[in-house]
């Protein structure tokens, strides 16, 4: 899609209203069009869109309003697909390599001697990582069955790599003198790899092709996973499936993809906005205090100690700050 031709003196405010809708759910067909309303405008008027609609950043909120689809939020969100879930995935693995590089190198230099048990116990905490990304996948898009037996799995693995460790002891050394740099790069590979793999596949597309009970599974695993209450889920299940008895059509040409609908209906539910608040606060600001307390508590950062217990409050007190703005009791007044 080719995107239109503004003028000259137009080039900064497009750039800050495109910058302003993108990641808003908006659908790239309907940003398209959009823009080209607003260039079709700016020649009529033979003025500069600055003067025709204002600030490119307040029109921007304004058309969010009016073009975001809840299709386009399921798209890009968790679980849409193995683009979204390989390039989260390859964003925790990269982390995970540029904070043990580092740690690496405060602590041993330019070479380390690598032990056997914490080799395991790495690779222990690799795999929590990378399954705790595919579980959300799987809790995202409505698939809970398939979200509990890859946590199990994951927690075998790990449970299994910790015995291990424990078994081997430590003294057991799997390899020495190895380049700290060259193991960085070694460690950084498959994460860079994942995230060059998932910007080079096709965009995700909504399934369309549903059977009944699979779409009821879907619609109700989706009203779950966005905290909606459990009896009104029941409820919200029970008048799809009267309104699909009364019917000739299928679910999905009546109400469209389920998890859309189960979007929508617990973006309007308080008690689910509510909960989806507190967990994303919790968790933005207790795991960096926890993480804090760990580097305190281990001192294995030397160093890098107060700077990084520093960056990890900061974070945390700045995700209570952003998302203080955002609580549902506010926007509800």
């Amino acid at each position: 899609m080719v995107r239109p031709e503004w003028p000259t003196g137009d080039q900064q405010w497009v750039a800050r209203y495109r910058s302003s809708m993108a990641g808003k759910n908006v659908p790239a067909v309907a940003v398209h069009e959009r823009e080209r309303e607003l260039l079709d405008a700016v020649r009529a008027a033979g003025r500069p869109a600055v003067e025709l609609f204002g600030d490119a950043a307040n029109l921007a909120t304004d058309d969010v309003t009016e073009l975001a689809t809840a299709n386009e939020a399921v798209r890009t969100s968790e679980g849409s697909g193995v683009r979204s879930t390989l390039r989260e995935a390859g964003g925790t693995l990269a982390a995970l390599a540029c904070v043990a590089t580092v740690l690496m190198g405060v602590r041993s230099g330019w070479s380390i001697d690598f032990d056997v048990a914490p080799l395991l116990l790495a690779v222990s905490v690799v795999t929590v990582a990378v399954g705790w990304v595919l579980g959300r996948a799987f809790f995202s898009a409505g698939r809970p069955m398939a979200m509990v037996r890859v946590l199990l799995a994951v927690a075998a693995v790990a449970v299994g790599g910790v015995a291990a460790a424990v078994l081997v002891g430590p003294g057991q050394t799997a390899a020495s003198d190895v380049s700290v740099p060259l193991l960085g790069l070694g460690l950084l590979a498959p994460g860079v790899v994942a995230l060059v793999v998932a910007s080079r596949m096709s965009e995700a597309t909504l399934q369309e092709d549903w059977d009944d009970a699979e779409w009821l599974r879907r619609f109700r695993a989706g009203l779950r996973s966005r905290l909606v209450p459990a009896e009104t889920t029941r409820d919200h299940v029970a008048e799809i499936h009267q309104a699909m008895g009364a019917g000739a059509s299928s679910a999905y040409a009546e109400f469209g993809h389920p998890l859309a609908l189960a979007r929508e209906l617990a973006e309007v539910n308080r008690t689910a906005r509510a909960r989806r608040w507190w967990g994303v606060t919790v968790m933005g600001t207790g795991t960096p205090l926890l993480t804090a307390a760990v580097v305190v508590g281990l001192a294995s950062w030397q160093a890098l100690t107060i700077p990084v217990v520093i960056f990890l409050v900061l974070s945390a007190v700045i995700t209570l700050v952003a998302g203080w703005g955002d609580r549902p009791w506010a926007r509800s007044r």
